[in-house]
């Protein structure tokens, strides 16, 4: 039984490391709002990273999660990145909300930013109370427990990775931004001296 849930266990691994990273590119300006249909006691984890715009600033947005009942499960506010593990206790359709925070705006005008969106359900463990009555119930448990471990790191993973482009982004942005300064600064210092040399000249000349 043992060498068999270490067996698993390696190919799970295997397929995480060889599972590419994938999310919902959004794009919107002021909500967004998705919904998904969740059994009981079914866990599920998500993030979402809010990627730079063409000036290097990332909008900070809230996060909204509901309930089939329409009580707020999971909120966040303010915020340019996230993440969020949940263990609904309704069966039925959870609603997310990604709206942007407007407190957090420099101007009034918003422009359409890309957001990445992801969201991996694992299984329930309905198996737990009888683990003992059958060696496949067990193993069953085994998996259980397995796969929403799984779930939880190809989320932190997509996570980290977005959230790391996101920052190469932002810095990429900075230093083109940077390199247009000191090119502007060097033609300015270039032209004022020019300009000295030509007025010199004239001043001699006369």
């Amino acid at each position: 039984m043992i060498s068999r849930v270490r067996s698993l266990v390696a190919v799970c691994l295997t397929l995480l490391l060889l599972t590419s990273i994938e999310g919902v590119k959004l794009k919107f300006r002021y909500e967004e709002c998705m919904t998904y249909d969740f059994e009981m006691y079914t866990p599920f984890y998500g993030s979402f990273v809010a990627m730079p715009d063409v000036y290097g600033y990332a909008a900070q947005y809230n996060l909204v999660v509901t309930s089939p009942s329409g009580t707020k499960v999971h909120e966040t506010h303010a915020m340019s990145e996230g993440r969020f593990h949940l263990i609904p206790y309704e069966t039925g359709r959870y609603k997310f909300c990604l709206t942007l925070n407007q407190d957090r705006q420099m101007s009034r005008y918003v422009m359409a930013r890309d957001v990445i969106w992801d969201l991996h359900v694992g299984h329930a463990d309905h198996t737990h109370d009888n683990v003992k009555e059958h060696d496949t119930q067990s193993l069953w448990h085994y998996v259980n427990q397995i796969d929403a471990q799984i779930q939880q790191l190809r989320s932190t993973q997509q996570y980290l990775y977005w959230r790391e482009r996101r920052h190469r982004q932002t810095v990429d942005s900075t230093n083109r931004r940077v390199w247009w300064y000191a090119v502007a600064r060097s033609a300015v210092l270039l032209g004022v001296s020019v300009c000295q040399v030509l007025f010199i000249r004239r001043m001699f000349s006369k």
